[in-house]
């Protein structure tokens, strides 16, 4: 396929990934004004967010099976639509079964999302010959910055949660359109042809041990730090709130950045050197921040950690299309669900342990912990790049 194709091809997807990234972040900062608005106590909204999850992942599974007869990117134009205008029907439900309902539509819109396009990505590295699928993922998490810039930046100027999510959705769907072109450029077959799908069926498609144990630490950290380190900086360390929700930012924005920067790296690096590097550097990071122990020092270390498990979910992405060619989307799909239940799950699981053994020390050692589970994901493999 000539390069233009693929090169625009690869913009119109990043756009998806940005689509994908900016939703749920812009509900995330009008969550406080939604529950009061609806009256709902802490445990009314638990179960509500928990909607989220139930529709995403049977849609992650769903979605693997839809994709073996339909192509990748027109699910990916058609989930986005749906992902974007669902958020509007948030501030229109009444009570807490209508605001779960919605929940449920937006969690399996992300799921079905989520597989569509990491499965077009693994099909366009494929077709381009070089890494791009890091990059992509950059396009995820500018649009986190994104949505919860927008948020912040409405919940400053009073906009209402009605105006607010239907500007928000009038841009993510118009980006979606504007995509579409670009992406009908590239169009891959579907991940089996049908005559091949019974001869196929009974193929091992089970996805490698290593490959989520790779997604599982890498999302556990992210799950971490998303939940818990403004916490930790502003009630363990004293700083102002500020100051923690500063460094949370400036932790996503580390996200970004490595990210955009992993498909140039991985021209220059193998897969095993990357992955390796940051196992080591995640402990040093960690412990000389909790050595200094001050808010300034902390975050400094959550933007490193930031930068060097930026690419890693990529890297477990496209390890497990590489281990399944033929069953790209059903890689796609458990890989997503094994790190998406440990982003889910983790953090919960820390707080019930801070309990315990304080934060500091909770936070420390889920650190390490999956810094060693990053770096066992290597060992018995010879990794190359994805090149």
């Amino acid at each position: 396929m000539p390069y233009r194709k693929l090169y625009l091809a690869r913009i119109g997807l990043w756009m998806i990934f940005f689509v994908n990234g900016a939703v749920l972040s812009s509900w995330a900062p009008r969550i406080p004004e939604v529950k009061n608005n609806l009256g709902l106590t802490d445990a009314d909204l638990g179960i509500a967010l928990l909607g989220i999850a139930g529709g995403s992942v049977p849609a992650l599974i769903m979605t693997a099976k839809l994709l073996r007869h339909v192509k990748e990117i027109y699910v990916c134009v058609a989930s986005a639509i749906v992902f974007s205008t669902a958020l509007p029907l948030i501030p229109l439900t009444g009570d807490l079964i209508g605001l779960t309902a919605v929940l449920l539509l937006l969690g399996a819109a992300s799921g079905a999302l989520d597989v569509a396009m990491n499965t077009a990505g693994i099909s366009l590295q494929a077709a381009s010959g070089r890494p791009v699928l890091s990059g992509l993922h950059g396009g995820y998490s500018l649009g986190v910055l994104a949505g919860a810039g927008g948020g912040t930046v409405a919940t400053y100027v009073g906009a209402s949660v009605s105006t607010h999510f239907m500007i928000t959705a009038a841009l993510l769907v118009m980006m979606a359109l504007v995509s579409t072109p670009t992406l009908l450029l590239f169009t891959p077959e579907v991940n089996r042809p049908p005559g091949e799908v019974e001869k196929n069926e009974r193929s091992d498609h089970r996805l490698p041990l290593l490959v989520a144990l790779l997604a599982i630490s890498c999302l556990l950290i992210e799950g971490l730090v998303t939940d818990w380190s403004a916490l930790l900086i502003t009630r363990d360390l004293g700083a102002e709130p500020s100051q923690g929700a500063l460094a949370l930012t400036i932790f996503s924005l580390a996200m970004f950045i490595s990210r955009s920067c992993g498909d140039a790296i991985l021209l220059r690096f193998s897969e095993k050197q990357i992955i390796m590097t940051s196992s080591l550097l995640l402990p040093v990071v960690i412990l000389t921040g909790m050595a200094f122990y001050t808010p300034i020092a902390m975050s400094f270390s959550i933007a490193l950690i930031g930068l060097m498990i930026g690419p890693l979910f990529p890297l477990a992405i496209s390890r497990a299309g590489r281990s399944n060619p033929e069953h790209a989307a059903s890689m796609a799909a458990k890989v997503s669900v094994a790190g998406y239940i440990a982003y889910l799950a983790g953090p919960p699981l820390i707080g019930i342990a801070a309990e315990s053994i304080s934060l500091p020390l909770s936070f420390t050692l889920i650190i390490m912990l999956s810094a060693l589970g990053i770096g066992a994901s290597v060992r018995p493999e010879k990794t190359n790049s994805t090149t």
